[in-house]
């Protein structure tokens, strides 16, 4: 059946609206090229009442041909490189081939409710519900249960450590305080200049973030060399393979990045204050590992008697607990950053609510995707606290001697050490979908796997160095946040423990603020990227470059299967 329908006021290539027909509402999305009160033109496959229909692309009427066809999105004359979630079939996912059948299918039916669940959800919806709001509640528990603690046990804290405070010429409480505190100050002043060298000579930023590494361990294996030759040959040979492999290997990727880091230090620069959001994470991440430190070690101080007569089982059961604990509150502060980030660079890609763009995303992050953040930050946490006591079960059964168990555990921690990194990995991109949509975290999921998959989006994230870039920026706060520390415990006067001590400290500080602020980039990469996947329409219009270089990296590798 042949239909036209009129392009409403205010929709855009990208764009989707809903078309009445004798077979019902049919979603039309507007193809590159039309405009606001253009008609279009479409075939419409024979339906029936009250089923849904996939996603149609109209033609503009009178116009040449569109760039996508069939619900596949090409380069003009090209393979098409982009799947409609919807309609996919597994002859144009090379991702699902060469997988069993039955499994195939199952993948194949989470890629089109995925689709059909994105369409049900748009993008920065007007209103939003609290979604997996009942792990706000345990989390809220938690919270409370450590502070209390905190408050309970520092006494013993505070008893024990007037002890080393005096054999190791440690600072005051209020010292190590201060140092923490212009070691926190300090990264946060050197992640806004690092923030500001991305976007004025990201070249620089990038080149710089992946030979830094390689040269600092050259230099310290020359350093080595007068104490341990063969130790510092090592290392000046790892050293000059990892500068090769980045001349070698890494240099065809480098341009693309470049510009990447370009594009979302462009957004940083419009939304500067988005770097007091890691301030928030980074004091939030600080104020829960100092609570954590002192409930658990203060309960361990007075319990200490107890615990150590308990049998290893309930050892591990214990230490399993603290560590879910500790690395769920850890997780939510970082993911309550990540997930506003991902709201500011969503309404930057949408150009909705560019005003207001860091305003609404810190309350999405703390308000209606709270739960979701709870819920996926405990899936991380219990896996990570699994990770945690088999290395512990390992190191107990390697100081006995058992070799047997000891490779066992170590087989199994290496497998739920790649669960873990699984896990983290992609419920960050999930946390996209959280930001920009009205979804549950499992949702957030679906619909992250239906459009990676249908774009195949894989290809462009073996060509991705972005971790380098934000592993450089943490570091570097990290070592300014300890030599600030540092020097502020040599001004206390109280000799070597003091400096050392602030050093720590400094460190501690610097690599939470420095990581929550250079996470920006590792988020606003992720977002563009997600939100490409299914539109790259607004990116094409805005950022031709970029769109050019993604869609020329999918369609390459596909020409190679």
């Amino acid at each position: 059946m042949e239909i036209e329908a009129q392009v409403p006021q205010g929709f855009f290539p990208g764009d989707t609206f809903q078309v009445q027909t004798p077979s019902g509402l049919v979603p039309i999305q507007v193809p590159p090229g039309a405009q606001p009160g253009q008609k279009l033109h479409f075939t419409l496959q024979g339906g029936r009442a009250g089923v849904a229909h996939p996603v149609l692309l109209g033609t503009v009427v009178g116009g040449g041909p569109s760039t996508w066809d069939n619900g596949f999105q090409r380069p003009m004359g090209g393979r098409p490189y982009r799947v409609d979630p919807t309609t996919a079939q597994l002859d144009s996912l090379p991702l699902l081939q060469g997988i069993p059948v039955k499994r195939a299918e199952r993948k194949m039916d989470e890629i089109h409710k995925g689709g059909y669940l994105a369409l049900e959800r748009p993008a920065l919806p007007v209103r939003r519900r609290c979604q997996d709001a009942f792990w706000i509640l345990p989390f809220a528990v938690v919270t409370a249960a450590v502070i209390a603690g905190a408050v309970y046990f520092s006494h013993y804290v505070t008893v024990e450590f007037s002890e080393f405070e005096t054999n190791w010429n440690l600072p005051a409480v209020g010292g190590m305080v201060t140092a923490g505190a212009v070691g926190w100050g300090a990264s946060l002043v050197t992640a806004l200049l690092y923030a500001a060298l991305a976007h004025y000579a990201p070249a620089c930023v990038v080149w710089t973030s992946l030979i830094a590494g390689p040269v600092l361990v050259i230099l310290g294996g020359i350093a080595l060399i007068a104490t341990s030759p063969i130790l510092g040959m090592i290392c000046i040979l790892l050293g000059v393979l990892s500068l090769s492999c980045v001349f070698c290997c890494y240099r065809p990727f480098i341009p693309f990045m470049i510009k990447l880091v370009e594009t979302v230090a462009s957004v940083m620069k419009a939304n500067p204050m988005m770097v007091f959001v890691s301030c928030l994470g980074s004091l939030l991440g600080l104020a829960w590992s100092l609570a954590c430190g002192l409930a658990f070690t203060g309960a361990y101080l007075k319990y200490q008697e107890d615990v150590q007569n308990i049998s290893k089982g309930e050892q591990y059961l214990l230490y399993f607990a603290a560590v879910l604990i500790f690395i769920w509150g850890a997780q939510v502060a970082y993911s309550i950053c990540h997930v506003a980030y991902c709201g500011v660079f969503g309404r930057w890609y949408h150009q909705k609510e560019v005003n207001v763009a860091l305003r609404k995303s810190l309350s999405v992050a703390l308000t209606t995707s709270l739960g979701s953040i709870c819920f996926g930050a405990l899936l991380i946490a219990a896996v990570r606290a699994m990770e945690a006591v088999l290395r512990q079960a390992r190191m107990d059964a390697q100081q006995d001697g058992n070799a047997c168990c000891c490779v066992l555990l170590l087989a199994l921690e290496c497998v739920v050490s790649c669960i873990g990194d699984i896990l983290e990995y992609f419920s960050e991109w999930a946390y996209v979908q959280c930001a920009v949509r009205d979804v549950s975290f499992l949702e957030a999921a679906r619909i992250t796997y239906s459009f990676m998959t249908c774009s195949h989006l894989e290809f462009i994230l073996q060509d991705l160095l972005v971790n380098t870039v934000v592993n450089l920026g943490a570091l570097l706060c990290g070592a300014v946040g300890c030599a600030a520390g540092a020097a502020t415990g040599f001004a206390m006067g109280a000799g070597t423990g003091s400096v050392v001590a602030g050093a720590v400290i400094g460190l501690w500080a610097g690599l939470m603020s420095g990581g929550a602020a250079a996470g920006i980039i590792s988020s606003g990469t992720k977002t563009i990227l997600a939100l490409w996947a299914e539109d790259p329409e607004p990116l094409r219009r805005n950022f031709p470059e970029i769109h050019q270089e993604f869609e020329s990296r999918i369609v390459s590798r596909l020409a190679e299967l």
